[in-house]
């Protein structure tokens, strides 16, 4: 039997982070030019059902039953397995690659999970749709999360930015022309439920400060929203600095993302922000096709910041 790979994206929130707990939409993107790819290859001299798990990256080297439950690679396989009425699981070999950051605000979880959940329905020959990945893959990250909002699973399952709320679900929307983003790790570590609680705290004690900043987020993901629709870098580039702006004030940002943003701008890129959980973590930058190398270049002198451009495509060529 022929070993089979599938990879998936990675993602970022391109807007409304941290506004979007507190009921205001955001959008989250694919990052398409860093995957996590799975390959199944088949044990023929293996114990029956025995399934073993080989990846570097992730450090392991190990039978997939001694992975802990809530690990997003064993909930993955079990409930793929479950899905296609497989009582005995197949004897083979996960090998796992990934240029994706791992633990780092970009997806991997999501992403380890649907390339997993891809190439083993496909090794046993029963594909799934993008539907019922996307299921599994979002009941996988609850082991991981605990209650996740679905912007992760839904843009790495579909590879399309998405526009989220609260409540209201995750609508797929369809870029009018191409936009290139330039993202960049600050190289701080940061918890994410740290900076979220942070903020409620403070929205709690000063509401009549925060809560109109939260609104104005929300109001700029609109504006990126219908930017994207109609393929409007100026006024996409105009929600992202913004965004920046209110998510500074909020005090989520750090000096070494301040740096990696003034450097960026410094560079040619239209906008810039932080990305995720804030006070640490990856800068997101748009920038036009001639603008990619000089910023690449200026934020590798940064920091150590190992940057990177990912393209969002347009929705009739996606």
């Amino acid at each position: 039997m022929p070993a089979i790979a599938q990879s998936a994206c990675g993602k970022a929130i391109l807007l409304g982070e941290h506004a979007v707990v507190h009921s205001q939409p955001a959008i989250a993107i694919p990052l398409s030019s860093k995957r996590i790819t799975v390959r199944v290859e088949a044990q023929i001299v293996s114990p029956t059902g025995k399934i073993w798990v080989n990846s570097p990256v992730l450090g392991l080297n190990q039978d997939l039953g001694s992975l802990p439950e809530y690990h997003p690679l064993f909930q993955a396989v079990r409930l793929t397995l479950a899905e296609l009425g497989v009582i005995q699981g197949p004897s083979c070999t996960l090998h796992i690659s990934s240029t994706l950051p791992i633990s780092s605000g970009l997806g991997s979880s999501a992403s380890l999970a649907v390339a997993t959940i891809r190439a083993l329905s496909e090794f046993l020959g029963h594909p799934l749709d993008l539907d019922t990945v996307n299921r599994i893959a979002f009941e996988c990250e609850t082991y991981v999360h605990g209650k996740p909002s679905g912007i992760d699973n839904t843009v790495v399952t579909y590879e399309k930015p998405i526009f989220f709320q609260k409540d209201r679900g995750a609508e797929i929307i369809q870029p009018g022309k191409q936009f290139t983003f330039v993202l960049a790790d600050s190289g701080v570590s940061k918890s994410t439920h740290q900076t979220v609680a942070g903020l409620a705290r403070d929205l709690t004690d000063d509401f009549e400060t925060i809560q109109p900043k939260l609104e104005q987020i929300g109001l700029l993901v609109i504006q990126g929203k219908q930017a994207l629709l109609q393929g409007n870098t100026d006024s996409l580039a105009d929600a992202i600095n913004r965004n920046q702006a209110l998510l500074s004030d909020l005090n989520l940002s750090c000096p070494e993302l301040d740096l990696l943003i003034r450097e960026a701008m410094r560079a040619g890129a239209l906008a810039a922000k932080l990305t995720g959980g804030g006070r640490g973590g990856h800068m997101l930058a748009l920038v036009e096709d001639d603008k990619i190398e000089p910023v690449l270049e200026a934020l590798q002198k940064v920091l150590g910041s190992n940057p990177f451009f990912t393209i969002v495509k347009p929705g009739a060529e996606a």
